[in-house]
């Protein structure tokens, strides 16, 4: 996604734009707006925190990315279940 055009609106509801990644590999953050078959509120209420100084930053439980990425089952999810289990 441009980075000159990260507006509220395509952050939110872009009809393509569903992951935002920021940085390069291998220091880089997805930021995932959707996941197929996975229940937001669901995976919301098991997020975890992690605490960086002062900062907190909530994340996917590691059950329900294990289950996004086998849902995907793209090849570099594949590689990541790999590492992941």
């Amino acid at each position: 996604m441009p980075v000159f055009d990260m507006t509220e609106k395509n952050f939110l509801d872009h009809p393509v734009w569903d992951v935002f990644t920021f940085g390069l590999p291998p220091v880089a953050i997805d930021i995932m707006i959707k996941l197929d078959r996975i229940d937001f509120s669901e995976a919301y209420s098991r997020a975890v925190f992690f605490n960086d100084d002062t900062l907190q930053i909530r994340t996917i439980h590691r059950n329900d990315l294990i289950a996004a990425k086998k849902l995907a089952g793209r090849a570099k999810d594949q590689n990541d279940l790999e590492n992941l289990m």
